[in-house]
C-alpha cells in the first residue's frame, strides 16, 4: 500500500467523505427498518432481519466474498491472494464453514457459531477489506448452498469463481443470476486453475464467460484468470498481481467506500421493492374490502328505501280499516239519533240504570275502539312482519357475503394476523347484525299500543268525547224525576224533538271529528313508523360500523405506508446518483 503524506491526506478525505454518505445511508436504512416493522405480510420477518442486517453490516468493512462451485479452487484462491495457507485445500469439498478474513496482529481463527469462523492474519490488504471463503453452491455438505445464499447479501463485492476448464456449468449461472439479479451485487469473475487450461481453451473461455456475464446484464465484465498454485511462486505470471492491484486501486481512489455504500443501497433499494409490492398487494386487499364495505351501504340504503314503502302500505291498509270502522259507527250513531231511539233511550235510563242514552253511547264508543284497536293490531303485526321480512331479506345476504369474503381473504398471500382481525370483525358485526334481526331486535310484534298516540283509543280520544258531549246536552233536559211520571216524559219527548231538528248539524260536525281523528291517525303513525325505521337502519349502520372503520382505517395505514415508501425509494435512487457521480 501507498503510505506517502499526500497518500494519507487523499485518504483521509475519502473517509471523511465516505462518513458523511455513511451517515446519510444510515437514516434510510433507520427508516427501511421502521418499514419493515410496520408491513404486515408473510415476507415480514425476513425483512425486518435483512433490513438490521443492512444497518449493521454499515459498519462492518468491506466485504469480498469468495463463491463458485466446488473445486474450482476457491480457497486456494485466497490463499493465494493474502499469500499465506489460511484456508483448508484438500482433493474432496472440505470447506465446511464460511470463514470471514480480517486484519490482525497475528494469525487467528475463532469458531464464531458451527458455521461460521472468523479468522485474523497480518496482511496489508486486509487493513481496508476483509475477504470471506464460502463453501461450493453445489456442495454436496448439508446447507451449504444455503449458508453461502444467506450470507452474500451481505457482501459488498462478489469474486466468482469458475474453471477455467469448463466455466459453462448451470448452476454456478444460475447461482450468478441470483446473485446479479436478486441481490444486485458487483461481480468480479474469476477463471481459476487456468495453468490445466491451454492457451486457446483459456482465450475461448474467457470470451465465452464476458459474452454470458453480458447477456445477464453485466457491462464490461472484470475477468482475471489467475493460476492460484503458481501465484504462490510467481505472482505476476499466475494472475494473483492483477487481482491485488485491482484490489489496491480500488482502495487507493475509494472506490471500495463507493461500492459499499452502493451495495447496501442495491440492497436496500431490492428490499424497498419488495415492500412496496406488499404494499401494493395489501391496498388491493383493502380495496376490495372498501368495495365490500361502499356495496353494503349501497344496498342498505335500498332496503331502507324498501321499508319505507313497506311502511307506506302498512298505513295505508291502517287508513283503509279506520275509514271503514268510523263509517259503520258514523252510521250506527245516525241511527241512534232517531226520534224513535232517543225515546225508547231515554225512557229505559229512567226506569233501568245503565240503559239510557249516555250508556248506549259509552257502548258505541267502547265497540268502536275495541274493535279499532283489535284489527289495527292485526294489520299492524301482518305489516310489521312483511317489513321485517322484506329488511332481513336484504340485509342477510350482506351477512354471507361478508363472511364469504373473509373465507375468500384467508387465501390470499398475507399474513395470519390480518385474516384473523378481519374474520373476527365480521363475525362480531353478524353477531350484531344478527341480535338486531332477532325476535328482540326488529319490528316483530308492533303494535300501535307500543307508541304514545299511536293506541287507537288515544288517537280517537277527541272523538269519542264530542260524541259523548253531543249526547250529554242532548239528553240533559229529558232527565224526570221518577215521580214525575207523565210530565217527565213529556220533557225527553220535547227533548228528542230537539235532538231530531239539530240531527244534520250534528253529524256534520261528528264525521269531521271522525275524519281529523283518523287525519291525525294516520299522520301519527306514519311519522313514528317512520322514525322507528330510521332508528333501526340507523342502528343497522351503527352494527356494520366496525368493519367500515377498519376498512378506513386500514386504507389510511396502508395509504401512508405506500407513501412513505415511495418517498424512501425516492431518496434511496437519489443517494446511489450521489454516490455514483461521487458527489
Amino acid at each position: 500500500m501507498n503510505h506517502t503524506p499526500g497518500a494519507a491526506a487523499s485518504s483521509a478525505l475519502l473517509h471523511h467523505r465516505f462518513q458523511e454518505k455513511k451517515a446519510v445511508l444510515s437514516g434510510l436504512l433507520q427508516r427501511l427498518a421502521g418499514l419493515s416493522g410496520r408491513v404486515d405480510w408473510t415476507g415480514a420477518d425476513e425483512a425486518r432481519q435483512t433490513s438490521a442486517a443492512l444497518l449493521a453490516s454499515l459498519g462492518e468493512p468491506f466485504l469480498f466474498v469468495v463463491v463458485g462451485e466446488v473445486k474450482t479452487g476457491k480457497s486456494s484462491l485466497v490463499n493465494a491472494l493474502l499469500g499465506e495457507d489460511l484456508c483448508e485445500v484438500a482433493p474432496d469439498p472440505c470447506t465446511d464453514r464460511i470463514r470471514m478474513i480480517f486484519h490482525g496482529e497475528t494469525v487467528s481463527e475463532v469458531a464464531v457459531d458451527p458455521l461460521l469462523s472468523h479468522v485474523r492474519a497480518p496482511h496489508d490488504i486486509l487493513r481496508e477489506i476483509a475477504v470471506v471463503d464460502t463453501p461450493g453452491v453445489d456442495s454436496i455438505i448439508d446447507r451449504h448452498q444455503e449458508i453461502t445464499e444467506r450470507f452474500i447479501p451481505k457482501s459488498d463485492l462478489v469474486l466468482f469463481v469458475f474453471s477455467a476448464i469448463n466455466p459453462y456449468s448451470r448452476s454456478a449461472w444460475e447461482f450468478f443470476s441470483l446473485v446479479r439479479q436478486e441481490w444486485r451485487r458487483k461481480v468480479v469473475f474469476i477463471l481459476n486453475q487456468a495453468d490445466l487450461a491451454t492457451p486457446d481453451q483459456l482465450r475461448v473461455n474467457a470470451a465465452s464467460v464476458r459474452r454470458l456475464a453480458e447477456e445477464r446484464g453485466v457491462a464490461d465484465p472484470v475477468l482475471f484468470a489467475v493460476s492460484a498454485t503458481r501465484s504462490k511462486t510467481d505472482p505476476e505470471g499466475g494472475g494473483i498481481e492483477a487481482v491485488r492491484r485491482y484490489i489496491r486501486d480500488m482502495v487507493t481512489g475509494g472506490g471500495h467506500y463507493a461500492q459499499k455504500l452502493r451495495s447496501l443501497c442495491d440492497a436496500a433499494v431490492r428490499l424497498i421493492d419488495r415492500l412496496s409490492r406488499a404494499v401494493a398487494d395489501r391496498r388491493e386487499e383493502i380495496a376490495r374490502d372498501a368495495a365490500q364495505a361502499d356495496a353494503i351501504k349501497e344496498r342498505m340504503a335500498q332496503a331502507q328505501t324498501a321499508a319505507a314503502r313497506e311502511v307506506g302500505s302498512l298505513v295505508a291498509r291502517v287508513a283503509a280499516v279506520y275509514a271503514r270502522l268510523s263509517r259503520d259507527f258514523a252510521d250506527t250513531f245516525e241511527a241512534e239519533l232517531s226520534f224513535g231511539n232517543m225515546i225508547g233511550r231515554s225512557l229505559r235510563g229512567v226506569f233501568r240504570r245503565g240503559g239510557g242514552i249516555e250508556a248506549r253511547v259509552a257502548e258505541l264508543a267502547r265497540d268502536f275502539a275495541e274493535t279499532l284497536t283489535r284489527e289495527v293490531e292485526d294489520v299492524t303485526r301482518q305489516g310489521a312482519a312483511h317489513v321485517a321480512e322484506s329488511i332481513q331479506d336484504r340485509v342477510r345476504p350482506l351477512l354471507d357475503e361478508l363472511e364469504g369474503r373473509d373465507r375468500f381473504g384467508r387465501g390470499l398471500a398475507g399474513p395470519a394476523a390480518v385474516s384473523e382481525e378481519r374474520e373476527t370483525v365480521a363475525r362480531e358485526v353478524r353477531l350484531r347484525v344478527e341480535a338486531l334481526l332477532g325476535a328482540e331486535g326488529g319490528l316483530t310484534g308492533v303494535t300501535p299500543a307500543e307508541y304514545s298516540g299511536l293506541d287507537p283509543k288515544a288517537a280517537m280520544g277527541g272523538v269519542l268525547v264530542v260524541v259523548g258531549t253531543l249526547f250529554a246536552v242532548s239528553v240533559k233536559s229529558v232527565v224526570v224525576d221518577v215521580t214525575g211520571g207523565l210530565v217527565a216524559a213529556t220533557g225527553m219527548v220535547l227533548a228528542g224533538g230537539a235532538l231530531l231538528w239539530k240531527r244534520p248539524r250534528i253529524m256534520r260536525a261528528f264525521r269531521k271529528n271522525l275524519a281529523e281523528a283518523g287525519e291525525r291517525l294516520e299522520t301519527e303513525l306514519a311519522e313514528r313508523l317512520m322514525a322507528r325505521m330510521e332508528h333501526l337502519f340507523a342502528e343497522l349502520f351503527a352494527r356494520f360500523e366496525p368493519f367500515f372503520t377498519g376498512v378506513a382505517e386500514r386504507q389510511r395505514l396502508a395509504g401512508d405506508l405506500a407513501r412513505e415508501t415511495a418517498a424512501l425509494a425516492d431518496d434511496c435512487d437519489a443517494f446511489a446518483r450521489d454516490v455514483d457521480n461521487g458527489a
